[in-house]
């Protein structure tokens, strides 16, 4: 995917429980403003049993998988019929993470925004589902986490550090803006070192936020000094009152040395707001224009 963030199509898993209804506003919300079409996914999760009951559980999975379709028929006519949004149902049968990832690749999705908390405590997004969704769909990913209760971004949290692909999101978080009229808060996540570093991180850190006001968006600095990346990710967007925080995934290691798989799920568990996580794989070095 670009990173011009050409948003037609929202994948929303869900699983009728009170964060996939949070995801679902969310979405609406999203596809009402661009004009997208929502897709709507239930997984069944498959479960091994002994060979000498699998067939029967097969058939139980065949009449979850009618009933869940029949929900999500009634859920969508009501989506078409409230706001005139375009949406479809899907319901697949198999590991949770894997179907996501299947439909995003299948049907070209944009944007995949989903619960971090799904029905009886389970979850579609926690643990080694979190880092496995946001590393291997081939699009954004949005999680939304039950204390998130507002719609919209009016507040962007953009946290950057001194990698390279750090600043790789801010094309990503310049389209978000554009199309939500957010304010953007950069934040530079700065780590312990001497002056001649200090200066030359907060050269690139301004070059940030005169590329986003260059473009329109109103934008601020805020620098947060600490070696554990996750935790001054989650502090900063607290204490700026953000409604909506941007990292990435992989290639963005924490300061303390953490793999990013780590740090996503840190973040992500741990955020009062929505997380926007994307791939450094998904944006085209050619078409990247942020220079610095």
């Amino acid at each position: 995917m670009h990173n011009d963030l050409n948003i037609r199509k929202i994948l929303i898993p869900y699983d009728f429980s009170e964060t996939a209804e949070l995801s679902l506003e969310h979405g609406v919300f999203m596809a009402k403003l661009l004009k997208a079409e929502i897709y709507l996914l239930h997984i069944v999760e498959t479960t091994t049993f002994p060979s000498s009951i699998a067939h029967a559980f097969s058939g139980f999975e065949k009449k979850v998988e009618e009933a869940s379709n029949e929900n999500l028929k009634e859920l969508a006519d009501k989506l078409h019929s409230t706001h005139g949004i375009p949406v479809h149902i899907i319901t697949e049968v198999g590991k949770i993470y894997k179907r996501i990832v299947h439909v995003a690749k299948q049907a070209h999705i944009d944007i995949i925004i989903m619960g971090t908390h799904g029905a009886g405590g389970h979850s579609y997004i926690i643990g080694s589902n979190t880092t496995r969704v946001v590393q291997e769909a081939p699009c954004p990913v949005i999680s939304v986490q039950t204390h998130a209760k507002k719609v919209g971004f009016a507040k962007i949290a953009l946290p950057i550090d001194d990698t390279a692909e750090s600043r790789q999101k801010v094309n990503f978080a310049l389209e978000i803006a554009r199309k939500y009229n957010s304010d953007v808060v950069v934040v530079g996540l700065m780590r312990s070192g001497n002056e001649d570093y200090e200066r030359k991180f907060k050269i690139k850190i301004e070059q940030v936020e005169k590329f986003l006001l260059d473009h329109g968006i109103h934008a601020e600095i805020v620098y947060k000094n600490g070696d554990d990346l996750s935790k001054s990710t989650l502090q900063s967007s607290d204490e700026i009152d953000a409604d909506l925080v941007v990292i990435m995934t992989e290639q963005e290691p924490s300061l303390t040395g953490l793999l990013m798989g780590s740090y996503a799920t840190r973040v992500i568990n741990g955020s009062k707001i929505p997380v926007m996580t994307i791939r450094p794989a998904e944006i085209d070095p050619d078409r990247l224009t942020v220079t610095f």
